[in-house]
């Protein structure tokens, strides 16, 4: 190998890999018991409150709830508040920004969390939630931040996304309201943030005067759920510690 060439390739070997972004500063603490989970992000701050841990893994690596396994208890029970700075001159694109942020965030839950994963495949049976042959009854958002109210059957969104929805309609057994008796998948093809309610009655509460989840979908919002079985990339928590209060 010619001494040129050789030294060229040693320069790119030892270029150090780019690191990911980080937060300027991040305060972490634990939530207020009564305090109301939701989040917000502007090209200038991330702020979060009364989230549970496992919330805010699946939002950062924007997967669903039950492609996230592992963790001790207290991922789903201890909730968190969470406020940061954005570095200067961030992108003004909404899906670049929230990208930025991400893997910001992503960065957070290593440093302070001590959060360490790895990946691997697993088939699952799933739900597909399509748009109904009536199309879609959902209200876009006049909101700008997301919440939500549950209940026992019962969910109120303002300003969710379709994958809040099937986020929501199944998650973690035990971990929050488990809807539907296996994942949901969104396959909805709705871009955007909308406003809706979902009232359903449970299988333990069949005598309730609202429909089955299936038909209160359809019924309420114009979508729909299918079955299916499809191989998806699971994360797997290896280990995660409760951060010192700051």
């Amino acid at each position: 190998m010619r001494p040129i060439l050789a030294a060229a390739l040693l320069a790119i070997s030892l270029k150090p890999a780019p690191q990911s972004p980080t937060f300027e500063v991040a305060a972490v603490k634990p939530s207020h018991p009564d305090s109301p989970a939701g989040a917000s992000l502007d090209a200038a701050r991330f702020t979060c409150s009364g989230m549970a841990l496992r919330g805010l893994i699946f939002s950062a690596y924007r997967i669903p709830a039950w492609r996230l396994s592992g963790g001790p208890d207290w991922l789903d029970s201890d909730p968190w508040d969470i406020a940061a700075t954005l570095p200067p001159n961030m992108p003004t694109g909404r899906d670049e920004l929230t990208g930025q942020a991400d893997l910001m965030l992503q960065a957070l839950l290593a440093d302070r969390f001590h959060l360490k994963i790895h990946r691997e495949m697993r088939d699952q049976p799933v739900y597909e939630l399509v748009v109904a042959k009536n199309g879609p009854k959902l209200k876009p958002s006049a909101a700008n931040k997301f919440s939500v109210k549950t209940g026992r059957g019962h969910l109120e969104f303002h300003h969710a996304s379709m994958a809040v929805l099937t986020g929501y309609l199944y998650v973690r057994p035990g971990y929050f309201q488990q809807a539907a008796d296996r994942p949901v998948i969104d396959r909805t093809g709705l871009q955007g943030f909308y406003d809706f309610t979902l009232d359903w009655a449970p299988e333990s509460d069949p005598n309730l005067t609202v429909p089955s989840l299936f038909t209160a979908l359809e019924e309420q919002t114009g979508l729909r759920l299918e079955p299916r079985k499809s191989p998806f990339e699971f994360l797997i928590i290896d280990h995660v510690e409760k951060p010192a209060e700051n």
